[in-house]
């Protein structure tokens, strides 16, 4: 028996140290990202690291703050207003028997009682959603989650990255009164489980960081603290090993501390930036809880460990146990790999308690970036525009003055200047001196260089806008349009196209996985079958995101134009009609509407009252006129309609006389263009024939000189046969 415990406490103690090399191994992966965490926490603190020392101006312009702040109260208010909540939960029946609901009654009687039998239980089905739907709310109120998720969004926008864990089961005290025998009222402790959320602070979150999502994570660690008292309590836990956490309390908590300097340095630079000391007197005892697969022999070590009551369902044939098989469960342990719980996932599933929502997601890993990190180039130019421009002014408030100390000296030996002060002259030489002295000093002017850092103050602010994905006019300043309600509807709507997007990925990835698992654990945990079904939940978070000021004028619209509208006023749901318009106007449904209940009793007596009594000849008059005046409505439509109708067509003939005075106009370029190439290239051949004609001119007029001169030479070169026969001529 000994051996055998042994055996199980070492498979225990091996996988609780397989557990502390896979914690430190990715706590070392995911450091990079903790040094990003604190320049945006010193970013977003409007501090300087302390890295950075200059002897000149310090100061921060904390813009990014701003900004951070700005996206958190609108992504707050988008997705948790106080007049209504994000999700709704609706039955899936199956779809024949929707259909048949659907269906008009008939005289049939096997197919009016199909058609009774399905309306039953879509009735049932739907009251089934809203008693769910109701129990959540009840479980979100009391553990107040629209706290935690605004601290979640917080650190969304700061860090990057939000994490919210739920359901957590927790067990509170509650004091109910009730009177004894003798009429007493006695307060009495009553102890009750509840599901919970709660925020994971992101430097205490360590999930698979080869993973680019949570789904593809294989594992996830949380840390978290407890004090001696604390973990002493939990050795009363039927669900932790006794010995094991009595072990622990014997060590110091320093001694639980993860061996790295991950997530102390972080946090002690938090602690820093609120003046306050670091974590190496803080002696809480460091617990991490894993999530993910557990080996066959480790659960069967804890089970027997385990009470009688508290074991754990597990597979037990010779093939699981063969293989080793690895299971989806939960292990509480302490930093220095003692294991101090093991259990079974409780949602009896392979997905993680967690939710995760990232500012800007990163493709590559779980964790995304925030505000700080979007616009930290900015920043800086900003702050180094801002020193500069203090740097400039200080420099700029007087001129700088130079003095040659070898010709003057002050008479009371000090160097600053001064009004009416005296100077002496160092060179006894009287025209000497003069005229040294006049050189003796040198003022020089600082230029002023305000307007060129005010501009770049003014583009780094820009930029800033631009990369935060946060202009100016969604944060309220209109700027240079038109204040009307129309311009400044659009221009809000045409602002919130990023944060639709936003708003879109906090329902895929917190409130659908959110609600769906408190739906499973109340649909495992709940004794109340009242509330039970198949159900899906419904996001409904980007339906706040269209400006109040839009929405309230469009129903009223819709009120006016079709409430009294003969065929289409049947198709709308007037009193959801009326609580939208409540709401988009921010005023209660809860106090200025009657439950619908109430209303749709209302309004059957009033058409049992109005089906009782005899018409009155004035209201049938008034009903004669009001049909009159809907025929005349519909009348002057038609004529509107055919006048526009014939306004399109007239329209229409023009442009498309236009057109063919524009293909006429066409045509004419055209012949005007054949007309001109012809003439040019006539005029092309006339001048080609006039070159030919009067090169072949001066060709032959060459030819016929080029013979005279040749005849010319012959006769001079020709011989005279009596050269003496003319001698006396010339006299």
């Amino acid at each position: 028996m000994a051996e055998e415990q042994s055996a199980i406490l070492e498979a225990i103690t091996t996988f609780g140290a397989d557990l502390k090399v896979k914690l430190l191994e990715h706590l070392k992966q995911r450091q990079p990202i903790v040094q990003r965490w604190v320049k945006d926490m010193y970013q977003y603190r409007n501090q300087y690291e302390e890295s950075i020392k200059t002897n000149k101006s310090k100061v921060f312009v904390g813009y990014t703050r701003a900004k951070t702040d700005s996206w958190t109260a609108q992504m707050t208010d988008m997705l948790f207003p106080s007049d209504d909540k994000n999700y709704g939960i609706s039955p899936t029946p199956m779809p024949e028997i929707a259909n048949i609901a659907k269906q008009p009654d008939t005289d049939d009687p096997n197919l009016r009682n199909q058609i009774s039998n399905a309306r039953a239980i879509m009735q049932q089905a739907k009251e089934s959603a809203e008693a769910m739907e109701k129990l959540i709310d009840d479980q979100l109120l009391e553990c107040d989650y629209a706290a935690e998720a605004r601290l979640c969004l917080h650190y969304a926008a700061v860090l990057g990255t939000g994490i919210l864990r739920a359901p957590v089961v927790d067990v509170v005290e509650s004091k109910a009164w009730k009177q004894d025998s003798l009429g007493n009222w006695v307060g009495e402790i009553v102890n009750k489980t509840i599901p919970t959320a709660r925020l994971v602070l992101p430097w205490d979150f360590v999930p698979d960081m080869t993973a680019p999502t949570l789904k593809d994570c294989q594992f996830v660690f949380e840390r978290s603290h407890v004090t001696k008292k604390q973990l002493q309590a939990l050795a009363k836990n039927p669900y932790y090993l006794k010995d094991s956490v009595l072990e622990l309390c014997e060590l110091d908590g320093g001694d639980t501390r993860t061996a790295s300097n991950d997530m102390d340095g972080y946090v002690d630079t938090l602690r820093t930036l609120s003046g306050l000391e670091t974590q190496s007197k803080d002696n809480r005892y460091e617990l991490w809880t894993y999530h993910g697969g557990i080996p066959l022999n480790v659960l069967s070590g804890a089970n027997e460990l385990l009470g009688e009551d508290n074991k754990l369902n597990i597979p037990d044939d010779e093939e699981s146990r063969a293989a080793n098989l690895e299971i989806e469960g939960v292990i509480v342990m302490a930093g220095n790999g003692k294991i101090l719980s093991v259990n079974l996932n409780p949602l009896d599933t392979a997905e993680f308690p967690y939710s995760v929502y990232t500012c800007e997601p990163d493709v590559c890993c779980l964790f995304g970036f925030g505000i700080p990190y979007l616009c930290r180039d900015a920043q800086e130019i900003l702050n180094t525009a801002w020193r500069g421009m203090i740097d400039n002014g200080i420099l700029g408030i007087g001129p700088q003055a130079v003095v040659n100390s070898s010709v003057l000296t002050p008479v009371d030996g000090n160097w600053e200047l001064a009004p009416y002060k005296l100077w002496k002259t160092n060179d006894r030489a009287t025209a000497n001196a003069q005229f040294e002295a006049q050189r003796a000093f040198g003022i020089f002017d600082i230029g002023s260089r305000q307007q060129e850092l005010a501009n770049i103050i003014q583009l780094s602010k820009s930029f800033m806008d631009e990369e935060s994905g946060l202009p100016m006019i969604a944060q309220g300043e209109q700027g240079q349009v038109t204040p009307t309600l129309g311009g400044m509807s659009m221009l809000m709507n045409a602002a919130n196209a990023v944060r639709r997007r936003q708003v879109k990925e906090w329902d895929d990835s917190v409130t659908k996985p959110l609600i769906r698992r408190f739906y499973e654990y109340n649909m495992n945990m709940s004794e109340d079958a009242s509330i039970k079904g198949d159900m899906q939940v419904v996001a409904r978070g980007t339906s706040a995101l269209l400006v109040k000021e839009t929405q309230t004028a469009q129903i009223v619209d819709i009120f006016q134009k079709f409430g009294q509208h003969p065929q289409l006023m049947y198709a709308f749901d007037w009193y959801d009609g009326a609580k939208t318009l409540m709401q988009s106007m921010s005023m209660g449904t809860q106090t200025m509407l009657i439950p619908r209940e109430e209303y749709e009793q209302k309004l059957q007596e009033i058409q049992e009252a109005q089906a009782q009594q005899p018409q009155d000849p004035e209201i049938l008059k008034v009903q004669m006129q009001m049909q009159i005046a809907q025929q005349k409505q519909q009348h002057e439509m038609q004529l509107e309609q055919m006048r526009m109708q014939s306004q399109l067509q007239i329209e229409q003939m023009k442009v498309q006389i236009k057109e063919k005075e524009l293909e006429i106009k066409m045509l004419e370029v055209q012949m005007n263009q054949q007309s001109q190439q012809a003439r040019l290239n006539l005029d092309k051949a006339l001048s080609t024939a006039k070159l030919t004609t009067d090169l072949q001119l001066q060709t032959g007029k060459q030819a016929i000189d080029l013979e005279k001169f040749k005849t010319e030479v012959a006769l001079k070169n020709m011989p005279v046969a009596n050269p003496t026969g003319n001698y006396g001529l010339d006299r």
